[in-house]
């Protein structure tokens, strides 16, 4: 991935900063010619609210309103965003606000520190003491989220944070980091559930983090709900998760090795997109431990991931499946394929047979990815299965007796797309519900995708005949639309996926 995207990936993917620049404070006077503002008239807590959501250098001016508002701001846990103090004018430098000016915020408040938002700063060797600074007055000060990330130009190595960041813990619920090099915690705090007592989200973002760090940081947070690697090159290489406490892990686009699900009790999620291995060629091992949890999985990518159950990896061609290799958890299943490759045709099938209890079932072709080939338009005659290969495929338990929803991202009914729809189609007797989305809002594409699924709207071609309610929807993907960060990583979506 290309540095500009990438960083444009991770800018996508961060907390959004709780105040507005675009945040305003007027005041109504009453008619009575008495000159009393309304707002000021409003209660302490009230009148903290209202600073709290205001830019940094706005909140500290309301000082200068009247009696009533002063020490307001410095008795209002900050809200910092650096974006706020950056300068404008000729001559300025647009690019960052000095280190000064964040150091001299930082300094002049007492805290609480309930966010600080810095994203708009070079950091390199010439102003790493600042850097220093910054985290030791917000572990004093007790910051609660913290989004760190440092903009070095693009053919810098990323600065090493300092061991300062480790003794923030004590207070932080939310850090991301962003461009960094991992501070080396062998040389820190020893791994204790005090170093992180209260950290409930961490994302790692384009930064170089060993194995033993990540190791570190899971056993030093108790508390730990949402990890996320975003835009990482390798490193770590291998994430091998262990945590009593984790719900929802998030690979996004990133380069990995392995992904391991080792033993999470509470692990509800997790979520691969755009991965790839470190070398062309190479694949990412996907294993599923102990999770009894776990109930949505995808995107599983047929060509790019080899899945392996307990100890068990699966292989194309598996027909039968036994309980060690289930994953019965598994509610909502996404799976990228590229169909007009028949071996990755079979180990989609396969992998279905692996997760029994699936109600949802989220299929994204990949057929026309570049990646993979050099004309993506050219079609040749053993890419289609043949009629008898359908008719042969062995049972599906989940596809007959669970799935209620099917949605199939990326259509262009090419080899063996629209054979793969009769086949669930044939045999879901729960299935209700059938989305179909394009490749793109094309009319031309979309009228001759119709004319091919238009017979897969009648009855007869449902498992379930006698079904009152059954639907099946095409439309194009919004130009531009892609999946949400925010979508993935909220617990409180049940289904996450694009539909």
């Amino acid at each position: 991935m290309a540095p500009g995207l990438s960083r444009d990936v991770m800018h996508y993917c961060l907390p959004a900063s709780p105040v507005s620049a675009a945040a305003s404070l007027s005041a109504a006077f009453s008619g009575d010619g008495g000159g009393e503002d309304r707002i000021s008239a409003l209660p302490d807590g009230l009148l903290r609210n209202v600073v709290s959501r205001l830019p940094v250098k706005d909140g500290a001016r309301t000082d200068a309103l009247s009696r009533r508002w002063r020490g307001l701001w410095r008795a209002t846990p900050l809200v910092l965003d650096d974006a706020h103090l950056l300068t404008d004018g000729p001559g300025a430098d647009w690019r960052a606000p000095a280190a000064a000016v964040v150091s001299r915020v930082l300094a002049s408040h007492p805290g609480p520190f309930r966010w600080a938002h810095l994203l708009s700063n070079f950091i390199d060797e010439t102003n790493q003491d600042a850097l220093a600074g910054w985290l030791r007055l917000l572990a004093d000060k007790g910051v609660e989220n913290l989004i760190l990330v440092n903009r070095p130009w693009f053919d810098k190595v990323p600065v090493q944070l300092p061991q300062s960041l480790l003794c923030c813990g004590a207070s932080l619920r939310r850090l991301y980091l962003g461009v960094w090099l991992f501070p080396f915690t062998s040389n820190g705090p020893p791994r204790s559930p005090d170093v992180f007592p209260h950290l409930r989200e961490l994302g790692i973002c384009q930064g170089i983090m060993q194995d033993h760090d990540l190791d570190y940081m899971l056993a030093c947070s108790p508390k730990l709900e949402i990890f996320a690697l975003i835009s990482n090159y390798c490193l770590p290489d291998r994430v091998r998760i262990g945590s009593h406490t984790l719900r929802c892990v998030l690979l996004w686009h990133s380069l990995v090795d392995e992904v391991a699900i080792i033993a999470a009790p509470q692990m509800q999620r997790l979520i691969l997109y755009c991965t790839h291995a470190p070398e062309p060629g190479m694949t990412i091992k996907v294993k599923i431990g102990y999770a009894p949890q776990l109930t949505v999985l995808g995107y599983l990518d047929t060509a790019k991931h080899v899945l392996e159950i307990g100890n068990t990896i699966i292989k194309a061609r598996v027909t039968k499946v036994s309980p060690n290799t289930e994953v019965p958890s598994i509610k909502v299943l996404a799976v990228k394929v590229r169909f007009r490759v028949p071996g990755e045709v079979r180990t989609l099938l396969s992998f279905l047979r692996c997760f029994p209890e699936v109600e949802t079932l989220h299929i994204m072709a990949s057929d026309n990815d570049t990646d993979y080939y050099d004309d993506p338009g050219e079609v040749k005659a053993r890419d289609k299965l043949n009629s008898t290969f359908w008719e042969r495929v062995g049972p599906i338990k989940c596809v007959q007796s669970r799935v209620k929803k099917l949605v199939f991202d990326q259509f262009s009914g090419g080899p063996n797309q629209v054979e793969f729809l009769k086949l669930v189609l044939a045999r879901a007797v729960l299935l209700q519900n059938v989305i179909v989305l394009l490749a793109g809002p094309e009319s031309m594409m979309m009228n001759e995708v119709t004319g091919k699924l238009q017979p897969l709207a009648s009855k007869r071609m449902w498992a379930n005949k006698s079904l009152r309610k059954h639907s099946l929807e095409v439309r194009g993907r919004a130009a531009g639309h892609i999946w949400s960060y925010s979508d993935a990583s909220d617990l409180s979506i049940s289904d996450p996926f694009i539909s």
